[in-house]
């Protein structure tokens, strides 16, 4: 099981127990893209209407296909199929995923564990019923475009490929892993209401608890 570890203050510090994860490699500079009126989906080819920043991070999904998501914005949710804390906040991210999804948003669940073969992280997807695209990360790519740390971190990108957020999903789980029987605070779903309202974003990333996101097997 992935250790647990509780991300330094706000600021997008780096965890101590992992290493550097946030060099963005230039990835987030704007970026021309392509059409961004579909509200949702995730296709299995060429799709023009997916983000060009998106199209040369070559995502691709479970079974190896690529993942070629369509809308104004893109919540990627950095998962680890032996996390509790990733695991509990599933059936969060589900309602998040179809209230949000009308309101052009894009939810794609990212495996990071590098150790994991392609068949343990499709019947872990089928097992917990996520309602949205997955993909496969196992080579970090979205973890560096997001500097993202641990898991279930979120992060929140613009069709342009701007990041407007990267932090907890809420405070359920809390410092040292203590669990509240329902979230006090909803940073996640915070922000999404506020791009869907108009705000432009950024917002300020809040620290949260989970799983160390383990380095990348590298040849």
């Amino acid at each position: 099981m992935l250790p647990l570890i509780r991300p330094l203050a706000t600021g997008r510090a780096l965890l101590r127990t992992v290493a550097l994860h946030a060099a963005l490699l230039g990835l987030l500079s704007p970026l021309t893209r392509g059409d961004d009126s579909h509200a949702g989906g995730a296709g299995k080819g060429p799709d023009v209407s997916s983000p060009l920043w998106w199209r040369q991070l070559r995502v691709r999904d479970l079974r190896g296909s690529p993942l070629n998501p369509a809308g104004r914005w893109l919540v990627v949710v950095f998962l680890g199929q032996e996390c509790p804390v990733s695991n509990a906040s599933i059936p969060v991210l589900n309602k998040l995923a179809a209230e949000f999804a009308p309101r052009g948003f894009t939810f794609i669940g990212a495996y990071v564990d590098p150790t994991a073969d392609l068949e343990a992280l499709r019947a872990h997807a089928a097992d917990y019923a996520i309602g949205f695209a997955t993909a496969d990360d196992r080579e970090h790519r979205l973890v560096r475009a997001a500097g993202a740390t641990f898991t279930p971190e979120a992060a929140v990108f613009s069709a342009a490929g701007a990041r407007l957020y990267a932090g907890r999903i809420d405070d359920r789980v809390g410092a040292f892993g203590a669990a509240r029987p329902a979230a006090a605070n909803q940073e996640l779903r915070r922000v999404l209401a506020a791009l869907a309202a108009g705000a432009p974003g950024p917002f300020e990333g809040i620290a949260g608890y989970g799983c160390a996101i383990p380095e990348a097997v590298r040849p």
